[in-house]
C-alpha cells in the first residue's frame, strides 16, 4: 500500500484540480444557458407579443453560445466525452491501444496550443466592435483562447492520471474516485 502512495497522490491531486476547473466551467456554462434563454425569450416576447423588438437580443444570445460552446469543451475532455473511433480497440493488442491514446492526446495537445495562439492572436489583433453594444468583439473572441488553455490543462491533468495510473492498482484508483463520488 506504502509503494503505491506517491503516484496515488498524484492521480488524487489532478483528479481534485479537474475536477474544481470542471465545476468552474460547468457554472459558466449553466450560467450562460441560462442568460441566453432568458435572453431569447425576452426577444421573442418583445418581438411577437409587444410589437416593440430589442435589437440586441439575438447578438447577446449568439455570444453566449459562443462562451457556452467553448467553455463546454473542457468539461467534455475532462469527462472523455469527445467523439472517438473505436474499431481498431477489438482488433489490436492493448499496448497499441495505449500508445494510440498517448498519441491522440499529443495531435490534441498540439491542435490546443495552435488553437490557444491563433485565439489569442485573433482575439488581441481584433479591431471590430460589436453591432448593436459598442463593445469589442475581443470580449467574445477571448471564449477561443480561454476554451483552448481549460483544455489543455484538462488535457494535461488527464496525461498525468493516465501515467501514474500505470503505478496503481486498479482497484486502489477506482475505490478512491468512488469515494469521493459518494462524499
Amino acid at each position: 500500500m506504502q509503494k503505491y502512495s506517491r503516484a496515488k497522490n498524484i492521480i488524487d491531486t489532478a483528479e481534485k484540480i479537474g475536477l474544481v476547473i470542471e465545476k468552474i466551467c460547468g457554472a459558466l456554462c449553466v450560467f450562460c444557458f441560462a442568460a441566453m434563454t432568458m435572453v431569447a425569450i425576452l426577444g421573442v416576447f418583445f418581438r411577437y407579443v409587444m410589437q416593440s423588438p430589442f435589437m440586441w437580443t439575438e447578438e447577446v444570445a449568439r455570444y453566449l453560445l459562443v462562451w457556452l460552446g467553448f467553455t463546454a469543451v473542457s468539461i467534455a475532455l475532462r469527462q472523455d466525452k469527445h467523439i472517438k473511433v473505436e474499431v481498431l480497440a477489438g482488433f489490436v493488442p492493448l499496448i497499441v491501444i495505449k500508445l494510440m491514446s498517448y498519441v491522440v492526446d499529443v495531435f490534441m495537445a498540439i491542435f490546443f496550443i495552435v488553437l490557444l495562439w491563433q485565439g489569442y492572436l485573433m482575439t488581441v489583433n481584433n479591431i471590430m466592435t460589436a453591432s448593436t453594444f459598442q463593445i469589442s468583439m475581443a470580449w467574445v473572441l477571448a471564449a477561443v483562447p480561454v476554451a483552448a488553455a481549460l483544455a489543455l490543462v484538462q488535457l494535461f491533468l488527464n496525461m498525468i492520471k493516465k501515467i501514474f495510473a500505470g503505478f496503481v492498482p486498479k482497484s486502489e484508483i477506482k475505490g478512491n474516485i468512488a469515494k469521493e463520488k459518494i462524499s
